[in-house]
């Protein structure tokens, strides 16, 4: 969790931030609650994972190893989200910095455009350089001087010159798509900031609601660790187990927010309908576990060792 944590907030400041708040201890122990906050589901899973694996290199109990992977990760992931939500509900000791995104001697995107200005002070830049991709031709320009006008997301400097210009448009950090992720990594982490914003909602709404979403998903994380003993090769095993996770993820998303207007309509109830994506997850989970129970050993990885 705590490298989770550390990623997030880097990525928060690096990608939304960095252009209003410069990185400093005082603002990484502000943001931290918050970037703990966001990651503390996937590093529940996680670490289920992680000792399900143990588990199945070295088997005993079933029922025990599964009380104790289910118990151990339901009191973390509730009493994490519940005390890590009161941290991030008290009110900011510092207000935050009017939006400015740009930094002497830095490049900041505006479009297509780049402009970097050698000193800002408020809302005047001095020694202006412009650089613009989109030009055949003179693609840079020097400026003696502008002023900016900020309004989050644009931007618009009007600079002085030999001539008067002025470039408009939304303004971005040139090394904020460093931290941009890629299209796949981009639709997991929408995935689990649905379920996060989802289990975020229905702790402030309902406290029962919220502990019946939080063991539906953990019981399902828990009845997965069928796949690190349904077939020989542990290595396929763990893959496996690894989509069938993501998939669940997915399957969120899916039911609670692109089919929530059609369960809305099926559903008379309201509870639910809004619990319906929970209480897939609890019947799929009781599925696996039968699987489990009537078709799978307990001892499969033992077995492939000994073969």
């Amino acid at each position: 969790m705590v490298v989770l944590s550390a990623l997030d907030l880097f990525a928060a400041w690096g990608s939304h931030e960095s252009a209003v708040h410069a990185f400093t201890l005082e603002y990484g122990l502000r943001r931290l609650p918050r970037s703990a906050y966001e990651v503390i589901i996937p590093s529940v899973v996680l670490s289920m994972i992680a000792l399900g694996i143990r588990m199945a290199r070295k088997p005993f109990s079933r029922l025990l190893g599964f009380a104790i992977a289910l118990g151990a990760s339901y009191l973390v992931l509730v009493n994490g989200m519940l005390w890590l939500g009161m941290l991030n509900s008290q009110p900011r000791a510092v207000e935050a910095a009017p939006w400015h995104p740009i930094k002497p001697a830095i490049f900041t995107r505006i479009d297509a455009a780049y402009l970097s200005a050698q000193s800002v002070q408020g809302e005047m830049l001095r020694g202006i350089l412009v650089f613009d991709p989109s030009r055949s031709e003179k693609r840079f320009s020097v400026f003696s001087e502008g002023r900016v006008t900020a309004t989050e997301p644009t931007l618009s400097v009007r600079m002085a010159g030999a001539r008067t210009v002025e470039i408009a448009g939304n303004a971005g950090t040139s090394f904020g798509a460093v931290f941009a992720p890629d299209r796949f990594t981009a639709i997991f982490l929408r995935d689990i900031h649905v379920l996060t914003r989802d289990f975020e909602a229905l702790a402030s709404r309902s406290l029962a609601q919220f502990f019946v979403a939080c063991f539906s998903l953990l019981l399902l994380c828990a009845a997965s660790m069928v796949f690190l003993r349904i077939s020989r090769w542990p290595m396929l095993n763990v893959l496996l187990l690894a989509l069938a996770v993501r998939g669940y993820f997915l399957l969120y998303h899916a039911l609670a927010v692109d089919l929530a207007p059609q369960i809305g309509k099926a559903i008379s109830d309201p509870l639910v309908a809004r619990l319906s994506p929970s209480l897939a997850m609890a019947a799929l989970a009781i599925v696996l576990l039968l699987i489990d129970i009537l078709f799978i050993p307990a001892d499969r990885w033992a077995q492939a060792e000994a073969a």
